[in-house]
């Protein structure tokens, strides 16, 4: 019987000491793009909360929206990468915006990979198309 395998792209990150992983699909052409737009969203709300902040003054007011903030990161992060991972990641805490911002960064250098891929991929099928290989 004849076989067909498609290439599969999928990148699995151990995030703790007792081997936990998330998995990065990049065949789902969406991840990156939901990514992006996810940083995008967790910018505008922290300064959002900022300005909040700025505005408040006190200091209830200031544990309270860091309070706010970090459980929206944390719904987002659990949104994008599935049910869990901040768990995974964190373990049984409500992280801090550093936290957070640890994670992502940290994360960002396997997106730019995935970038660089296809761009090359795409200018090799337009070279190909074009007659200019």
């Amino acid at each position: 019987m004849e076989k067909i395998r498609i290439q599969r792209n999928i990148k699995q990150i151990e995030v703790n000491d007792e081997g936990e992983c998330i998995v990065l699909d990049f065949n789902d052409h969406s991840l990156p793009y939901k990514f992006l737009k996810m940083l995008n969203e967790i910018h505008a709300k922290q300064r959002e909360f900022e300005e909040k902040l700025d505005a408040e003054g006190s200091l209830y007011s200031a544990v309270e929206l860091e309070y706010e903030i970090n459980l929206y990161f944390k719904a987002k992060i659990d949104e994008l990468f599935g049910e869990g991972t901040c768990r995974k990641v964190y373990g049984d805490v409500l992280p801090s915006v550093e936290m957070h911002s640890d994670f992502l960064t940290q994360l960002t250098p396997y997106f730019e990979e995935y970038a660089k891929q296809r761009r090359e991929k795409m200018s090799r099928y337009t070279a190909e198309r074009t007659g200019n290989v």
